[in-house]
Formats: C-alpha cells, sequence, structure tokens
C-alpha cells in the first residue's frame, strides 16, 4: 500500500514506517525512442542552419532507429535513388527476346541451349531428326568451325605485322595519340559492340536443318491429313480414321500421330461457306443471324464446311466464335461473337441464367391448360447415342409452356405416324387429332430439353422423327427460335433479336388448318 503524503512517500512495512524524502529521489535521464533522436537532431540542424544563414536542403528521411548521417542511411538513400532512375546495366524486361532460340518444327517447343533442342527433338520427333544426321551435322559444324577459327587467327596476325611497321616508323617527337589505330578509341571509329549472347558454332547449320525439317514436318501433316480425312472405303463413302490408322499408314508412334494430327489440324484454317446469310442484327461485337434448316452450327472438324461458322466465315472473312448452338433442324436466332473479349461476358449470363430465349412450336393436339410448366430431370439414352430420356436423377430442365393458338380439328391421324421414342400418349394424341402453335421458354439449357418436354407432356412437336410425329406436312421437326433477350456485353444495355417464321413452318400450318395469331404479326 503505497501513499503520497505532501513532498514524501511512506511504505508501511508491519508497525515499521520507511520514510524517503523528494529530494532523495534519483532523477533519471527519460528514454527516447529513435524517432525522437531523429526529430531532435532535424530540429537541431534546422536551427544552427538558420543560425548561420546557410538554406537548409531537403534530404530524405532516414530509417526509423538511425541517425541521418550514419552509412546504413546514406547507403539506404543511394538505394531508392538508383532505384528510381533508369539504370543502362540493368536488363530490359524482355531481355531473352534477343537471345538465339531453335524451335521444334514438330511441336513448336522452343529451346535456347543446343544441348535441349537435341533432347527434344530425338524424343518428340525422330522422324524429322534421325540422330545420326544430327550427329553428323554437328560435327561438320564444328570442323568448320575450327577452321574459320584458324583463318581468322592467321589473318589476325597478319593485320598485326602489317600495324606495327608504321609505328616503328614515326617520328619520336609525334605525338603518340596519332599513332593509334583508327577504331581502337579514336575519332575514326569505335570499338565493336561485344554480343549480348554466345553463339553456338553450329548455329548456322542447324538453321539450314531446321528449314529442311519444317518442310518435312509439312508433308507428314498433309500426309496425316489425307489419311485421316480423306479416304474412302469400297463403297466409296468418306472413311473417317483416327490416330491409330495415321500412325500405321505413316510408320510412326501412335504418340507422334496424335500430336501431328493435333498441331496440322490446329493450324488449317476453317473452310469458308458463301452461301447467302440473313443477319438479323450486327453491331462491332456482335452478329445474329437467322438459322436455316438443316445446317449445323458448328462444323464437325476443320476439313468440312456446311455449317453456319463457314458461312459466316464467307460473309465476314474471319472466324466467329460460338456462343450457343441450335439443333440441325431448328430455325430461328442463332448469336455469335465477333471479338474474343466479350466472350466471357456474354457465357456468364448464360451460367446465371440472365438470357432469355423463346421458341415456337407446332404441337400435336390441344393442351388443356394455355399456361403450363413441365419440370423432368434429362439424361442419355443408354441404348440410343443421339436420344435423350427423362429419368430420375437426371439433370434438372424446366420449361414453360404457353398455347398461342389452337386447331382441334387437324386431321393428323389420317396421314401422321408416330417417332421410335414416341409414348402411348402420344399416340392417344395423334389419334384424337388437333394442332396447336405454343410458345416455349426453356429455363434451363438441356439437349433435346423443348421437344422432351412436350413429348412428356403428351404434346410432341409435329416432325420430330425421334419424339413425336412424323407427316408430309413438314420435313422437320417444327421447333423455330424466334427471340434472345440479352444484355449487350460490352455496354450493358438490353438486346433484343427476333426472327420470323420460316416458309415450311407457315406452310404446315396452313396445310393442318391453324390459323396464325394477331399477337405474332406475321
Amino acid at each position: 500500500m503505497f501513499a503520497r503524503l505532501g513532498s514524501a512517500s511512506c511504505r508501511v512495512l508491519g508497525s515499521s514506517v520507511l520514510t524517503v524524502s523528494a529530494a532523495a529521489r534519483v532523477t533519471r535521464p527519460v528514454a527516447r525512442r529513435p524517432h525522437q533522436h531523429l526529430a531532435a537532431a532535424a530540429a537541431a540542424a534546422a536551427t544552427a542552419a538558420a543560425a548561420s544563414g546557410t538554406p537548409q536542403q531537403a534530404t530524405a528521411p532516414p530509417l526509423a532507429g538511425m541517425a541521418a548521417d550514419s552509412p546504413r542511411a546514406v547507403e539506404q538513400q543511394q538505394r531508392k535513388k538508383q532505384q528510381k532512375e533508369p539504370d543502362a546495366r540493368r536488363r530490359p524486361a524482355l531481355w531473352w527476346k534477343d537471345r538465339p532460340s531453335y524451335t521444334c518444327p514438330a511441336c513448336g517447343q522452343q529451346c535456347f541451349k543446343v544441348a535441349n533442342f537435341e533432347t527434344h527433338i530425338l524424343r518428340c520427333c525422330p522422324d524429322v531428326a534421325p540422330p545420326e544426321e544430327w550427329q553428323a551435322m554437328l560435327q561438320a559444324a564444328e570442323v568448320q568451325q575450327a577452321e574459320e577459327q584458324q583463318a581468322a587467327e592467321q589473318q589476325a596476325a597478319q593485320a598485326g605485322e602489317q600495324a606495327a611497321e608504321p609505328l616503328q616508323q614515326q617520328h619520336d617527337g609525334q605525338p603518340r595519340a596519332n599513332c593509334q589505330k583508327e577504331g581502337a578509341g579514336s575519332e575514326g571509329g569505335e570499338a565493336p559492340a561485344q554480343p549480348r549472347w554466345k553463339v553456338h558454332p553450329a548455329d548456322a547449320a542447324i538453321r539450314a536443318w531446321l528449314e529442311q525439317a519444317q518442310q518435312r514436318e509439312a508433308q507428314q501433316r498433309r500426309r496425316a491429313i489425307e489419311v485421316a480425312f480423306h479416304q474412302r472405303d469400297a463403297a466409296g463413302e468418306p472413311l473417317r480414321q483416327g490416330p491409330p490408322e495415321v500412325a500405321a499408314a505413316l510408320g510412326l508412334p501412335l504418340r507422334r500421330a496424335e500430336e501431328l494430327l493435333r498441331v496440322a489440324m490446329k493450324s488449317t484454317p476453317l473452310a469458308a461457306d458463301y452461301h447467302p446469310v440473313e443477319v438479323l442484327w450486327e453491331d462491332e461485337d456482335l452478329i445474329a443471324v437467322n438459322k436455316p434448316a438443316g445446317v449445323i452450327t458448328a462444323p464437325k472438324h476443320r476439313y468440312t464446311g456446311g455449317s453456319m461458322v463457314n458461312r459466316i466465315i464467307g460473309t465476314l472473312g474471319f472466324e466467329p466464335l460460338t456462343l450457343h448452338r441450335l439443333d440441325m433442324n431448328t430455325t430461328g436466332v442463332l448469336l455469335f461473337a465477333k471479338k474474343r473479349d466479350i466472350v466471357d461476358g456474354v457465357h456468364a449470363q448464360f451460367r446465371k441464367k440472365t438470357v432469355r430465349k423463346e421458341y415456337r412450336a407446332l404441337a400435336v393436339g390441344v393442351p388443356a391448360q394455355t399456361d403450363f410448366t413441365v419440370d423432368a430431370p434429362i439424361d442419355r439414352d443408354e441404348e440410343e447415342q443421339v436420344a435423350r430420356r427423362i429419368v430420375e436423377g437426371g439433370k434438372p430442365a424446366l420449361t414453360e409452356f404457353t398455347v398461342l393458338a389452337s386447331e382441334p380439328a387437324a386431321p393428323l391421324a389420317t396421314q401422321g405416324s408416330a417417332a421410335p421414342f414416341s409414348d402411348a400418349a402420344l399416340a392417344a394424341a395423334v389419334q384424337g387429332g388437333g394442332l396447336s402453335l405454343v410458345a416455349c421458354r426453356p429455363l434451363t439449357g438441356r439437349t433435346h430439353q423443348i421437344r422432351l418436354h412436350l413429348a412428356h407432356a403428351g404434346h410432341a412437336i409435329l416432325g420430330d422423327d425421334l419424339y413425336g410425329v412424323t407427316g408430309p406436312w413438314i420435313g422437320r421437326h417444327a421447333l423455330h427460335a424466334a427471340a434472345l433477350h440479352i444484355s449487350h456485353p460490352r455496354t450493358g444495355e438490353p438486346l433484343t433479336v427476333r426472327a420470323p417464321l420460316p416458309p415450311d413452318f407457315l406452310e404446315a400450318m396452313q396445310q393442318l388448318g391453324l390459323a396464325m395469331p394477331d399477337s405474332e404479326g406475321h
């Protein structure tokens, strides 16, 4: 227990009292922190400069805990100054750009060292670079390099002897500087700059060999493409062959044949088709076209045309970027990107399900409700590669439907036939007759979603050869992508693109007596 009484301090210990006067206390200096030392030193320097009339020069503050004139502080300030000023001795950001390198003619791998390049090509493409040919080339290059070096040494020795003769004939009183050789620091020229990188003795021979190897590799690629895509069977039908057949035909390992095909297909531009394209909307970033029936969205491989991508190449002059797809026999709005930097923005809208798509379909029968929704999971068919099935545990799928017009008396039973994957409910609808124009709004993006959901509801699409009813009215499934609602990926403004119903769709409606509603505007 401590108590302060006047100028004395008392401490009670049992019954004794110890009294210490204020005058007896030992006064100790207050410890200063490093920044307080620096501040005091700076203040003292400023006072001295003001008293002497000398202007004080601004200096960068030293590190905390060290004096302004300490060696460490001076070194730190010099280091910061060097970091701010450009230093010619530093390597530039792309210092390796001018370094000699060698590129593999097969896969494009870049190597800076000849030893690494040799190891790579002997493993990657031994058919293009046989080991004995490579070793013979290196040995010949070494011999040539030795001969050139010997000749250069002889020329240098002769030049030195010739340069020494005039120096001996100079007058003793002539200045020494006039006797210097031109180009050795005099005004007549400068010393040649030393190369940044050391060049391998076989550099020229390797580059000459690389030109020949690239030609051989190009021939191999053409042969691989011919074997894979341009062969026909005994009946004259196109024969598609893969890497195993290419490897057997060219006598190459399987891995080498796979890489050969991959690079060959990647380096070949897509074919251009010059069929007319109906452009619905276009700007600098996007192009929306009206896809006709019977045309796929993208080519199966780079050596065949016949797709919308190939047609747009013929229209624009360059390859567009596919943003979404439509089935081969589905018509309507199809959107492509012109620039790669907007693709992610469009795909993000598809992932977030903010893109709205509207379809028009001719459905068999007359639905009991004007508005209805089908929520049924979809998965692949175990027995059929193309068809899909509605099964429990499949991928979630949801579609909204609205009946726009109906004709109960449409005669389907007399000429229609059910498709292989249709069910009993559809067969009953066909016998009952009737036809409806239905607006379809898929909220998910599963393959054959609208076709399957309408068939699941007992009102499959007219002309659908998988799930619906086929007949003489239309030669395909009557499904049309009527509208696409999206936000422009660059400006964020809402964008709606619409496509009119195609002629075969309208003709089927006319044959079956289904009138076009006024809301459709056709």
